[in-house]
Order: structure tokens, then sequence, then C-alpha cells
């Protein structure tokens, strides 16, 4: 594997050295900062070339300061630098992991948020949590699940344990109805979940408000409690929320969310004040487009401005320093049956460029490069048939992953997403080279997944692991929802997969994978721990699309 130079490494090190930070500012006034790692860890991305001309992105952006310290190899644990390294896979005769019933699950572009309190020492069994936002609405439907590090034998980090327990349990329908259908985020000291509880119907027009708890009043998955001194702020009567994930703009203590009746939101004073929705006087809320359903939005820190998708196949730009906030630019990449772009843009802040996923630009399914400031096309990639056909299959795909060798050199490194094949809906996988920065539109690679038209494929995940096989490994997650035996021979209930180490010159990919009913909700990563000392702290969490629960699977080699 690639990694940063020496220079580099010492680049980032003088700045860590002389830089205040977030991680640093934060500190002072909650008293601890730990790691958190959420949907939208790999929507922000960057480049070393690229970080050496905006260098304050590092303390002003906690995502782009995580990446770095987890690319340049620097261990998320200290002990971690004397533990021998291990292949990738080696591992799958050791215990399993574990799955733990919940009463509901997550959406397919919704993903759990991960806590980690220790940055710098041995993980945490009472500190160290993983939260899932469910889509039902009874009983618990916002759960915090510690002691992670266990196995089914009870040999694992959290000795004796065979399951995880429930640090919190919240019935958090404070409207009648109330659930989440989209991903938590977390505060930066881990004290504080906000998420938005969208209202169905019954009816009428469904609602969405804008909520924030504290992660320590208990309850049980049995027995949740409703969190008292809950912040419950109303966004829209006129809609609901059914793909926009909240964004938070750490430096501002400010979060940016969407919803179906077109408009854009801002709450000021998330995790660290008072929140307020659209304060009087701030020009928020923005109508983008009368009755447009909205992707995540993400924050391009250096060029203070929002990049958001739409159900329209448009791509906006929002200013989000004017006061009213305008939309300065769009450009129109997705048309006919699908529901244009769901899935958050990925955004190179150091680049200027910006890639976002359609399943019909009126030709194919396709992943588009734009360039940020602009708004203008700079490359697409075809995804094969996608919802393109005569007549068409109305269907979503979902975002890409940029491996671990784009960030020292783009030259060197691939994107990879799902598609579809060429003349039917059946899952392929496809690989895209770059030309520097410039991706390339022919793809390196595709591959198909599955021979069933109905089986779906998820979005990616991307996961540099320096301390897991000489020089590191760079997985990749993905799921299906159906029909794996094309790459199982054996599963047909759906899957999550794993692949490693995309390089320009893969003409193929090997697939490794495990059995999940229907497949996976959005898919989260723990941390970089080495498992050989920390057994069990590097995995990954998602809930199964068709069953009401949560898993817990290695990182390496998807043991569960």
């Amino acid at each position: 594997m690639l990694s940063f130079t020496r220079g580099a490494a010492g680049f980032c090190i003088a700045l860590f050295t002389f830089a205040p930070g977030a991680w640093a500012q934060e500190a002072l006034t909650s008293g601890h900062v730990g790691r958190v790692q959420d949907w939208s860890e790999h929507h922000i991305v960057f480049t070393r070339d690229g970080l050496a001309q905006h260098p304050d992105l590092i303390y002003r952006e906690p995502r782009v300061q995580q990446q770095v310290m987890q690319r340049l190899g620097v261990p998320n644990y200290g002990a971690f630098q004397s533990a021998d390294t291990i292949s990738p896979a080696s591992h799958k005769s050791s215990p399993r992991d574990w799955s733990q019933a919940l009463g509901g699950h997550m959406n397919a572009d919704a993903f759990p948020a991960k806590y980690n309190f220790y940055v710098d020492t041995t993980p945490s069994c009472s500190t160290d949590y993983v939260v899932f936002g469910l889509t039902n609405t009874n009983g618990a439907n916002l759960v915090g699940l510690n002691n992670l590090y266990v196995n089914t034998t009870g040999t694992g980090f959290c000795t004796g344990l065979t399951a995880p327990t429930a640090l919190f349990a919240y019935n958090i329908a404070i409207q009648t109805g109330g659930h989440i259908i989209t991903s938590p985020i977390l505060s930066l000291d881990g004290t504080k979940v906000a998420f938005v509880e969208s209202v169905p119907a019954n009816g009428g027009i469904a609602s969405a408000y804008f909520d924030v708890v504290t992660t320590t009043q208990g309850g049980t998955l049995t027995a949740p409690v409703t969190p008292t001194g809950m912040f419950n702020g109303q966004l829209t009567l006129a809609g609901g929320d059914t793909h926009s994930s909240p964004w938070i703009d750490y430096s501002n203590d400010v979060v940016y969310v969407g919803t179906d009746d077109g408009f854009m939101h801002k709450v000021t004073g998330v995790f660290k004040g008072t929140p307020a929705v659209d304060p009087i006087g701030s020009g928020w809320p923005l109508l983008v487009a009368a009755g447009l359903h909205m992707s995540p939005p993400v924050l391009d820190e250096d060029l203070g401005v929002l990049i958001v998708g739409g159900s329209n196949g448009d791509l906006y730009q929002i200013s989000t320093t004017t006061n009213p906030p305008v939309v300065v630019n769009s450009i129109s990449l997705g048309s006919g049956l699908s529901e244009g772009i769901v899935s958050a843009p990925v955004v190179d802040v150091t680049n200027d460029s910006t890639f976002v996923v359609t399943a019909d630009d009126g030709v194919s399914g396709a992943i588009f490069q734009v360039r940020t400031s602009a708004m203008v096309q700079r490359s697409v990639g075809e995804l094969g048939l996608g919802s393109s056909g005569s007549p068409g299959t109305a269907l979503t795909l979902y975002e890409p992953a940029l491996s671990n060798d784009y960030f020292p050199d783009p030259s060197n490194g691939v994107m990879t997403l799902c598609g579809t094949g060429p003349s039917d809906t059946s899952p392929y996988q496809y690989v895209f080279g770059f030309n520097g920065t410039l991706m390339k539109e022919a793809p390196l690679f595709k591959q198909q997944l599955s021979t069933s038209t109905a089986a779906r494929c998820s979005g990616w995940t991307e996961f540099f692991n320096p301390n897991i096989g000489a020089g590191g490994t760079d997985f990749f997650f993905f799921g299906l929802t159906q029909d794996c035996t094309s790459i199982t021979g054996t599963v047909a209930s759906g899957c999550i997969a794993e692949e490693t180490n995309l390089t320009p010159a893969s003409v193929s990919a090997a697939v490794v994978k495990a059995t999940l009913t229907g497949g996976p909700s959005g898919i989260i990563i723990d941390n970089y721990a080495n498992p050989v000392t920390y057994p069990e702290a590097s995995s990954t969490y998602c809930t199964a699309l068709r069953l009401n629960a949560a898993y817990k699977f290695t990182q390496n080699g998807l043991t569960e």
C-alpha cells in the first residue's frame, strides 16, 4: 500500500503542534474529546498536496484531522505500536463477534455513529459506544450500545460478556409516531446525540423535527425511557425528511439539514449552546426548490458552501456566508424514474472537486465529477443501465468510496461503487482511476456481483487500517439485498461484503462476505486497533434491512 511520505508526515505533525485545532478547542470547554465516526466521515476527502495548499483545514475540520492521523499510519492507541501486525483475513477461525436484537432497523442509506472515548490508549468497554437511530415508532428507537468488544464465547476484550449492553435506550417520540429514518450525529465529546425525528403523515402531511439528547439517561431495550431535557425543534410541518441526514459544522456548532418540502435549514448552538432552528434574522430556512427531497448536505469549509443533491437530479451549491443564504449555482445531472441524487456528495475540499451519483442521467446510471466552486462538469463515468431502460426500473445508486492511495497521489488511487449491468439491473461493481485529480471516464474494470436483477447494492465504505497487514490494509465494505450466490455460492438472503487493496492495476477483486438477511444499512467502521492486541476492537457496525437487529463484524474477514 502507498502512504504519505515522511516529508508529508513532518508537515502534518508540525500542523498538529502549532494549530489549536477543533479537538483542542472542544477539549477546553468539555474536558474531553474522543473520536467520532459517522455517515459524514468519508464524504470529506483531500489530497496530500492539496492539504499543503489549505493547511488550516487540518484544524478547522475534525474529519480531515482524524483522517490524516489514520492515513499517516499514526496508531489510534499508543500501545498498538509494539503489537505485531497480522495478514488480512488470516483470523477467520477466531470466535464470533455478535448480533443484538433491537426491535427495529435502519434504512439502506442511514448509518450508525460510533464514539471512541480514547484516542491514545486502550479501548474502553464502558465509554466507547455505537448509536442506532431506528425506524420503528414504538419501543426503543434511539439505542446506544457499549461493551462492544465481546464475542459469543465471552473471551473478547470486554471479558465475561457475550453480547453488548445498552448504554441508553430511548423512545424519542416527542411527537406522535416520531421515529428516525436518517443518520444520527454525535458531539465531539460523545455526550450528546442529534438526529431528525420524522413524523408520518397519518392521513395528512408528514413533519420533521430536529432533536438533541444526552447519552446518560439509561433505559433498556425492552423498557426504553423518554428522554428529559431533550431539545425538540420544528423543522417543517409541510414535509418529512426522507434522506437528508444532518451535517454538523463542528467549528461553528451549526447543523445543516434538508426537508422534503424543498427547504434547507440551519440549527445553531447544537452541542455547545442552546439549539435554535432557523434563528430569526439568520435568513434561514432557504427554499431550494418546492417539493424537493434533498440528499444529506456536505459543507466545503474552505469555500463556505453547502453541496447538496435533489430528487430532481440537480446538484446545488448554497452559500453559508451570506444573509440571507442563496443558491449560488446548480447543475442538472439526473432524470427519469430514479430518485435523482439520494446519497450525499463526496467533496474533495482541497482540489475543488465533488463526486455525486445518480441512477439515471438520461443515458445510464452515472458517477459525476463536478467542479465545486463553479458547478460545472469535469468528468462522468457510466454505471450501466441504471434506471434508464425502456421501460425503466426505479432504483437508487449510492455513494462511492475512494482508496487510501488517492490521498497521497490520486493517480495511484481508485474510486469504486455499484452500478448495474450494461443491459439489465443486476448489481455490478465499477472501479475508476484518475489522471491527476481528474477521474477517468472509462472504468478500469467492472464485475458482476449478483446475477439477480432484483438484488440491490448498498453504498461503499472505505477504511484504511495501518495495523493490519504489512504496510496496512485498505478495506472496502458494501452489501447486497439478496441473491449473493454469484459471489458466495451459498448465500441467497443478502450479505455484507468486503474487498481489500484495490489499485489501478486491479483487473478484478476478491470478495469476502457474510450472510446478512436483506443486506446491510449504512456501514460504519469502528477504529484501527490491532486485533492481536485488542480482539474485536477493529470492526464494522450496521443493521440488517430485513431483521430488527444490530450486527458487528470484524474488519478483517467479516467474522461475526
